[in-house]
């Protein structure tokens, strides 16, 4: 399973809810072709994990996490992913980072979004991010724009690189909108990507979604770490399985 939130492991929790979204979220073994799809977090680093609270047209929208919070690094309030026939969208609110050298970063709302457009075949997409802040020991507050053009990189010495609005396209014509990305430049050099958003130039919406579910899910930092260790156990079992 490529899709693998990976933590620590032997923590105590929710085991059966656990296990049950992991069945629920599994993405099939064949490769399939690009879908709209949106996801609240990836991290590369101290804290790993992909795609946490993925939502995609062809397996289920929206996806709903109430306060996500890990690894004294980040906390957020209630998460919201969607995907559509021609449309994708991730939000978080209340979202603190906490930044090496006594810094953090704060934001009433982060969100991404991006459309396909019937007429125009078109795919267009945009980030945003509300009443965002940055705070360090010792200087003066950062203000982060609120509606920042593609792209739009900052440079805050000694505690982050971060990236506001990132977008990219794909070799299959996808546009990937990134709202926030985050590089820590001290310890353990955390990457950590906020509300992406996936848009096909196509219209999905002539064939129907596997199924429109809404999946809720509740995760604290032990919860979302120990969803990590059961997903790398299950991918080793597989992989033993595939092998025999």
């Amino acid at each position: 399973m490529n899709r693998m939130i990976r933590g620590a492991a032997g923590l105590a929790g929710p085991l059966a809810l656990v296990s049950g979204v992991l069945a629920a979220t599994a993405p099939p073994a064949a490769a399939s072709p690009p879908v709209n799809e949106s996801y609240a977090l990836n991290a590369v680093g101290h804290f790993s994990a992909q795609m946490v609270g993925e939502a995609t047209y062809s397996g289920g929208s929206p996806v709903i996490l109430p306060n996500a919070d890990t690894a004294g690094i980040l906390s957020t309030g209630i998460i919201t992913d969607t995907a559509g026939g021609v449309s994708a969208s991730s939000r978080i609110p209340a979202l603190t980072v906490t930044l090496p050298a006594h810094g953090s970063l704060h934001a009433a709302a982060v969100s991404s979004s991006c459309s396909f457009n019937r007429k125009t075949g078109v795919v267009t997409g945009h980030g945003t991010v509300t009443g965002g802040r940055i705070t360090r020991s010792g200087g003066p507050a950062i203000t982060l724009p609120a509606s920042p053009p593609a792209n739009t990189r900052m440079v805050i010495r000694g505690l982050a690189v971060v990236i506001l609005n990132r977008q990219y396209t794909g070799p299959a014509g996808t546009l990937t909108v990134e709202a926030l990305r985050v590089r820590m430049l001290r310890g353990h050099h955390q990457k950590l990507v906020f509300a992406t958003s996936v848009c096909v130039r196509a219209d999905l919406a002539a064939t129907p979604p596997v199924n429109g579910r809404t999946l809720r899910l509740t995760l604290g930092g032990a919860g979302l770490l120990l969803l990590g260790g059961i997903a790398y156990q299950l991918t080793r079992r597989r992989r033993r399985m595939a092998a025999a």
